[in-house]
């Protein structure tokens, strides 16, 4: 089967990670992609990991996860001959994916306005630290240092250490698919009004985004979380057992008192000094007395036992155990490319299937591999069908203006999904019933009247929606959201399979009501596995994709990344399948049914490491703040218990960061310092020098200072400090809203922006079916009558049964 992005063209011109992931996504799906390194190559090739550690640009790990599905050239787009193949290349391309601000392309005359000069339809994707705009664009950044802008690294860590970074570079792979959904819409707008975008993507925003809201949580409650990463929400905890670790995880009421009576403690569900708020502050005590109910047992029969009693438990395997998970094998998702110099290596495939297409991924292309092919080929125009140019002084309309989505997904992965569809235009409406309310009213409710409505985590990932409540136990409710579904072009549920099917809503039954309806299923582990019942969360998914055994200290115990855990990024890749499936359905005519496991979209954020493990042999495991081939590099203490990270990327920013230290001389080219070999080693006398340094400065002027040297290094912000950045003020990147009951709160916008598209109206998180009667009315016709009937049946409603 053809992808659902056939006939998309894409020119890759960026290198490292961010760029190249976003790219590959693309390619994954179907979309013609074409690398273009320069001469040298893009500089992952010397990234590694390396079979035998032995430096080959064409057996780095780091290039082979992020560059498949792409044909590749070389050019030198910094000379005149190079703009010139480049501008010949552009003619017949769609998209340009870039890993620089806009003003550094302009610089290089690669600019929007320079591409769409050449093509007044290209759409222009640029990728950066902080955007293109405000005091902060030209910042030097990278995955440390976005966990300090973004919010991650306040959080991330013990309460006695210093701050962590996240394992991997899961900050750069979530901004890269923030950048392909965003890619998409602009595409996808694009058959609309004929014109090419400029879309601006910001990795500080990005973070953001899945952060565990900071700045809400200290606008809606004036606290100022801080790290303690061996809890996660519920509370929630990794534990040692027998032969490994295993999370023990829960979020809601009933999962807590569960859990107690599975683990053998009922008496802490049922004693009130455990209550509510309660046990996460005794989190000590809660911790300790289950860590000595799991710490002989096996891993493997806690979870499934802990499963058979629905509790979302997890594995934390290691790179080499990931690769053997049963669901992983039963759906054939990591496949095997055939490389001619590095054979055969094993990668995350697509964490999807789809009834209508299964594209396959190839093996990333060698160093111009293609440049005969590519740069000789006189292809015809773009294929896409394209409305007529009008003037680009007009704004587009949002790109998903007019398309009807029926949202039945709860908690946070699938309500991410559906709130960027909401922000991009698109008429969502979310079902629940006052029998069962989404769970994240609940879990993160806030105390005050109507506490389901006070909740900061549900309020912001379900703004841009409508809100309707349907009994779906209640064969009305079920005839009603049909009715909805009949004249819809999506809908998209995150409950086990069995649960549509007891509602009488699978996929075959909605087909035959809508031919063209794109379903989209986001259980945890996938429809068709022996795990397809089994229960995951957002903490789950973080430790079964293997983000949680490469997130902590060295030599120490696996960490929460204490985030959303992996719900942002099933979200996103949600998201960018579900453009996907749009534009597939533009281009035949067909509707399909997605089945997107949970645990495989979060695991295609650790690319780097599985392909590290099958190409190279490396599993980095645990290391901290740490990288092979920064030096220094870390969070180090300053001021007032502020702190500040600093990635040395080079020779050339170490040279003013060792003479601000006090320390010129071990820049000098006679010093075993002045290469990054000599600084890794010593790495432990140049950070206690750092260190002495950083203590006697403000963890933001340090920052501002080291970036005006061109040393790669950001401040670890506090949610009151993300609210005051100057640089997310000028990216408008939080959107006000006033809530009943709640007032005025500050909302992370979406990380990227259009230069044509229009935003959509700034519309809050429904209240509790606010909207039923407004739906049924206008879209199904009911009468006031039968309205008032189906309330009185409790069909709908506003007010949760277990509130009345």
């Amino acid at each position: 089967m053809t992808g659902p992005l056939s006939g998309l063209r894409v020119l890759d011109i960026s290198e490292g990670i961010a760029g190249p992931f976003c790219a590959r996504l693309l390619g994954d799906l179907g979309a013609d992609v074409i690398k273009v390194e320069r001469p040298g190559g893009d500089w992952s090739r010397r990234l590694g990991p390396f079979p035998g550690g032995v430096e080959d640009a064409e057996q780095s790990a780091a290039f082979f996860a992020f560059n498949t599905s792409k044909r590749g050239i070389t050019l030198d787009v910094d000379t005149d001959a190079g703009r010139e193949s480049l501008a010949h290349l552009l003619a017949t391309h769609d998209v340009v994916i870039a890993g620089e601000t806009a003003g550094e392309l302009s610089a290089r005359g690669l600019g929007f306005d320079q591409l769409a000069a050449w093509n007044q339809r290209v759409i222009l994707t640029t990728i950066s630290g902080f955007g293109s705009e405000g005091p902060r664009a030209p910042w030097k950044w990278s995955h440390l240092t976005t966990c300090a802008t973004g919010g991650w690294a306040r959080t991330c860590g013990l309460p006695d250490r210093e701050p962590l970074q996240a394992g991997g570079a899961i900050t750069e792979t979530l901004t890269g698919a923030f950048a392909a959904v965003a890619t998409l819409l602009a595409v996808y707008g694009r058959r609309q009004h004929g014109i090419g975008d400029h879309v601006d993507v910001s990795a500080q925003q990005a973070a953001l985004c899945a952060a565990l809201f900071p700045s809400l949580r200290y606008e809606y409650s004036g606290a100022l979380a801080d790290r303690n990463s061996a809890l996660g929400p519920g509370p929630s905890f990794i534990l040692p057992a027998v032969d490994g670790y295993i999370g023990v995880n829960v979020l809601t009421p009933l999962q807590w008192s569960t859990m107690c009576d599975f683990l053998g403690r009922p008496d802490i569900a049922g004693n009130p000094r455990y209550a509510g708020s309660e046990r996460v502050r005794l989190s000590a005590e809660v911790s300790a007395a289950f860590a000595e109910a799991v710490r002989e047992r096996p891993v493997a029969e806690l979870f499934h036992e802990g499963q058979t009693w629905r509790l979302p438990f997890g594995l934390i395997p290691s790179i080499a155990e990931l690769l053997e998970l049963p669901p992983h094998r039963e759906r054939g998702f990591f496949v095997s490319l055939d490389h001619p110099v590095a054979g055969a290596v094993e990668v995350p495939g697509i964490p999807f299937k789809s009834t209508a297409t299964q594209p396959v991924p190839f093996r990333p292309p060698l160093l111009g591999e293609h440049n005969n092919e590519v740069l000789t080929d006189r292809a015809e125009p773009p294929t896409w069908p394209l409305a007529a140019l009008h003037s680009d002084s007009d704004r587009n309309p949002s790109p998903l203006a007019g398309l009807k989505i029926v949202d039945l997904t709860m908690f946070f992965s699938g309500p991410l999904a559906t709130q960027i569809a909401g922000d991009a235009g698109a008429d969502v409406i979310k079902v629940e019933s006052v029998q069962r309310i989404d769970g994240w009213r609940g879990a993160t409710a806030g105390p005050g009247e109507a506490p389901w409505e006070r909740a900061p985590n549900f309020n912001w990932v379900n703004r841009s929606k409508r809100g309707i409540t349907l009994n779906l136990a209640d064969d009305r409710g079920v005839a009603l959201v049909k009715r909805l579904i009949a004249d819809a072009d999506v809908v998209i549920e995150n409950y086990t399979p069995r649960v549509m099917g007891n509602f009488g809503l699978g996929y075959e039954t909605l087909r035959a009501i809508n031919p063209r309806i794109i379903m989209m299923s986001m259980p945890g582990f996938g429809g068709d596995v022996s795990w397809r019942d089994y229960v995951a969360f957002g903490m789950s998914t973080e430790q079964m994709s293997g983000i949680s055994h490469l997130t902590g200290y060295a030599g120490g115990p696996p960490l929460f990344t204490s985030t959303n855990g992996g719900d942002p990024f099933v979200g996103v890749i949600a998201a960018t399948a579900l453009l996907a499936a749009l534009h597939y359905r533009e281009n035949t005519g067909e509707g399909q049914h997605i089945d997107l496991s949970q645990v495989e979209a979060c695991t295609l954020f650790v690319s780097d490491a599985v392909a590290g493990w099958t190409l190279a042999g490396v599993d980095p495991g645990r290391v901290g703040n740490f990288h092979p081939t920064h030096a220094p590099y870390g969070i180090y203490p300053c001021r007032d218990d502020g702190w500040i990270a600093v990635d040395c990327r080079n020779d050339e920013q170490w040279g003013p960061l060792a003479a601000a230290i006090g320390r010129p001389e071990w820049s000098e080219p006679s010093s075993p310092l002045a290469n990054v070999p000599g600084r890794v080693a010593c790495r432990g006398e140049i950070d206690a020098a750092l260190s002495e340094w950083t203590r006697a400065g403000s963890h933001l002027a340090l920052a501002e200072y080291l970036q005006s040297l061109g040393v790669t290094a950001g401040a670890v912000l506090s949610g009151s400090e993300i609210l005051d950045d100057p640089q997310l003020a000028a990216r408008q990147a939080f959107i006000e809203q006033d809530r009943p009951g709640i007032g005025v709160k500050h909302y992370p916008a979406q990380p990227y922006s259009f230069r044509y598209a229009t935003p959509s109206p700034n519309r809050r998180a429904p209240l509790l079916g606010e909207h039923s009667r407004e739906v049924l009315l206008e879209r199904l016709g009911l009468s006031l009558p039968e309205l008032d009937e189906l309330e009185a049946a409790d069909v709908i409603g506003t007010v949760p049964l277990a509130a009345r």
